[in-house]
């Protein structure tokens, strides 16, 4: 037997031809190359470059079930690269499963965060998962313009600028800069919990520096039902530590995840006993806009509950684009 056919031969007993590696090779090489590193055959002519599958943060960032619909349905169907083709007709599910496992697992490095894990944004509970985005969010008069950046497998830096339009002469509020860490997360478990800092200077109507560690968490007990929560303490300089803040927010998808109702609660406790308790409710609607989901947004309302007078309601809301997944015009 000449040394081809015995290459041959040993290669289809161990990779079968259902196996995600012989589906990629025979589905995606085209495009992606055998390596999956983006770099399309010479004959393949593309309108858009196509993904680097050894790119961890791209391959980790979104759960497999959105990979699966992708596949499945071509990139058409998410505004993505028409380029991409549609194997549901073609392929049946467990194939299809098959060749996104491999796909995903072309990233080779360990300790990134599962896409899985990546909740939607509540409005007062600080997300545990890294993000790249762009945010307006807005309760009452007040906006917060905020960028968030990822670096490597599981920090992030924050940037805030506030601004308040309202009866004074200052419009600026102030601005907020932050860390946050990954400390854990499990996949089986379906949880993560994150560590972070963020220092607020005297800038605009912040008259004295601020810091606020935080402790975040989220989890997913159950399909499609989803919790976040959040400890953090208030460092105010000349008086230490004044405040510790408990927050909790509970949700549920609907609509294949088009659609998340979600109802915070926020408790502050002052630390020296002079200030006065305070507790708010925010019930919200999370609404994905875009097909790809890389733009969502949030509409409710604040309801103060507990603490100093007069307690007027707010609306809440956000916008926000995921830039780490598409541009912004993409995806539609």
């Amino acid at each position: 037997m000449s040394l081809f056919p015995a290459v041959a031969l040993v290669l289809g007993i161990h990779t079968p031809p259902d196996s995600g590696a012989a589906l990629f090779q025979e589905w995606c090489k085209s495009c992606h190359g055998a390596d999956g590193r983006g770099t399309p055959a010479a004959s393949t002519r593309l309108e858009v470059p196509p993904a680097d599958l050894q790119d961890c943060k791209g391959s980790t960032a979104e759960p497999e079930e959105r990979w699966v619909e992708i596949v499945s349905q071509g990139g058409a169907a998410f505004g993505l690269s028409l380029d991409m083709p549609a194997f549901g007709e073609a392929a049946t599910p467990s194939q299809i499963r098959a060749v996104v496992r491999y796909a995903r697992s072309l990233c080779g490095e360990l300790g990134w965060p599962p896409g899985e894990l990546n909740f939607p944004r509540a409005f007062l509970v600080e997300k545990a998962y890294p993000e790249d985005e762009w945010v307006l969010s807005a309760a009452g008069r007040e906006q917060d313009l905020i960028y968030e950046r990822r670096v490597g497998k599981r920090l992030q830096l924050e940037g805030v600028a506030r601004t308040v339009f309202d009866s004074a002469d200052r419009p600026f509020g102030g601005v907020t800069l932050a860390a946050k860490y990954n400390l854990w997360h499990s996949l089986p478990r379906r949880a993560l919990a994150s560590f972070g800092l963020e220092a607020t200077p005297p800038l605009g109507r912040q008259d004295r520096w601020e810091v606020e560690p935080f402790v975040a968490f989220g989890a997913s007990p159950a399909a499609g039902f989803i919790v976040q929560g959040e400890i953090t303490s208030t460092w105010e300089e000349t008086q230490g530590i004044s405040a510790f803040s408990y927050r909790l927010g509970v949700g549920r998808e609907m609509g294949r995840s088009r659609l998340v109702p979600m109802v915070e609660a926020g408790w502050t406790v002052p630390v020296d006993g002079g200030g006065q308790r305070a507790l708010s409710l925010y019930p919200q609607v999370w609404v994905r806009l875009s097909r790809l989901g890389h733009v969502a947004a949030s509409l409710g309302a604040e309801l103060p509950a507990v603490g100093p007078e007069p307690r007027h309601p707010r609306l809440i809301a956000f916008v926000l684009w995921d830039f780490g997944d598409a541009p912004l015009l993409r995806g539609w």
